[in-house]
């Protein structure tokens, strides 16, 4: 019995221990230092800290609002404050990492087939950015599985249409991911669009929206209540003025991004002081600067009023400058594994580079005459290569081959891929794509399936 079991699923089983070897092995090689603590791990560690010690979820004693309580409350149950530190998070992100592959395997087996699965897995396996966040202290790792949990859902949804068990699942999924990465409030969407063309839509339409509602309605009460902010997160109120209005105001000066951060932190800083909005408040480390006001519901409003207004002015730049930079996500992500095995050092300014002189210019900034380390990220461009070509003929010619069953289900998965690719805009960097990563490994091995069943039919 278990010789057969092992025989039906080697090539999988082959694939999943590839997964854990190359996960643990990065893993004993950063064992107990602080290479896998990010500069935005910090403000996940303070208030899983606050939340471990049975307070509530604060940050310097003033109520977070930046951060969201899912990946601290994931900290705390890792027993971060334990005697091995944030080593078993790590290990559980392992795990985590490796039941992603196996996701990745079962959903593109549902959309496309088995051959193609056992494809995205390889190449999920050995994806350099998953291998990354399985270490480092960030939520990409566990916010990669639960986005792809959530399409599973909703595939298996799409071909159970008589039960909407799966809707609700999805709904609360997607909740739950949307306490680890705010982000995750654009899934909703794009979900509806799909549901309103399926059988029994309104019915659907309103158990995912009702779920989802009520599930992440308690952080926005919260939020108000303690703070007087009406939103759920104001990470987005920073990313909008700090690097989309940055973007923009960096395009049609001719400066640097990181100049005109400093130079629209310096106009912030002012204004608030203006209108007297410092008491009472904390400087903040929030990206290459600092920022002064996060907790006032007044200085948040000026960050989102200072953006609007240099977006507004500016608004065929900004599209441009947001569709281009999120491009960024794209590009390989081997730096983040150099980093942790000590090859290379970061804050370089390579992202600023990348965004005003291009990838050679970036390239050159990042490696310099570092020869040896640019010869080891040519493994990840020979995979970045197979999973963009697959991805290419898929959508170009594998579509056709799928039945209307499953139309629904590929439409969900391109849409969510193009959705978290392009949300990024200048604050693209390869990990911004991992939560659709295993997506795109799933649209990938359908291409590489298509053209290897071309090639044994000997079609011109």
């Amino acid at each position: 019995m278990r010789i057969d079991f092992w025989r039906r699923n080697r090539p999988l089983l082959l694939i999943l221990a590839t997964a854990l070897l190359v996960r643990l092995l990065l893993l004993v090689h950063v064992w107990a230092s602080s290479a896998a603590i990010e500069r935005d791990s910090r403000s996940y560690l303070v208030p899983a800290a606050s939340l471990a010690r049975g307070l509530r979820f604060r940050s310097l004693g003033l109520p977070e609002l930046f951060r969201t309580p899912g990946y601290p409350v994931f900290l705390v149950l890792c027993w971060t404050t334990g005697p091995f530190s944030f080593g078993l998070a790590q290990i559980v992100q392992v795990l985590l990492g490796v039941a992603t592959v196996y996701l990745t395997y079962k959903l593109t087996e549902h959309v496309v087939g088995p051959a193609a699965g056992l494809w995205a897995a390889g190449l999920q396996a050995l994806s350099v950015v998953s291998i990354a966040a399985s270490v480092y202290i960030l939520t990409d790792c566990l916010y990669s599985l639960m986005s792809t949990a959530v399409i599973y859902l909703l595939v298996k949804h799409v071909r159970e249409e008589h039960t909407p068990r799966y809707v609700v699942s999805a709904a609360l999924l997607a909740a739950a991911g949307t306490y680890v990465r705010p982000v995750g409030l654009i899934l909703v969407p794009i979900v509806i669009m799909i549901l309103l063309f399926r059988p029994r839509r309104l019915l659907n339409v309103g158990v995912f929206a009702l779920v989802f509602a009520l599930s992440v309605a308690p952080w926005y009460v919260r939020n108000y209540l303690e703070t007087g902010y009406r939103g759920f997160s104001t990470v987005s109120d920073f990313n909008w003025l700090f690097y989309e209005a940055s973007g923009v105001w960096a395009k049609t000066q001719g400066i640097s991004i990181v100049e005109a951060q400093n130079e629209l932190n310096v106009r912030y800083r002012r204004e608030i002081a203006a209108r007297n909005l410092t008491s009472s408040l904390e400087t903040t480390a929030r990206g290459p600067f600092a920022v002064a006001g996060e907790r006032n519901p007044q200085a948040i409003a000026l960050e989102r009023e200072m953006a609007n207004g240099i977006i507004r002015a500016h608004l065929p730049t900004f599209v441009r400058v947001h569709v281009i930079t999120s491009l960024g996500s794209l590009l390989p992500s081997s730096n983040a594994l150099l980093e942790l095995l000590g090859v290379t050092s970061g804050s370089t300014g390579t992202l600023s580079i990348l965004q005003s002189q291009g990838p050679v210019a970036a390239w050159n900034r990042y490696f310099g005459a570092n020869r040896g380390a640019m010869l080891l990220v040519i493994p990840e461009i020979i995979l970045i290569a197979i999973q963009y070509t697959g991805l290419l003929v898929f959508a170009v010619f594998g579509l056709g081959a799928q039945t209307k069953r499953w139309s629904a289900g590929i439409v969900l998965i391109a849409l969510t891929v193009i959705a978290f690719v392009f949300v990024a805009g200048p604050a693209a960097t390869a990990r911004m794509r991992l939560p659709v990563e295993p997506l795109m490994n799933l649209l990938a091995g359908g291409g590489v399936v298509w053209l290897l069943n071309r090639n044994k039919k000997g079609m011109p």
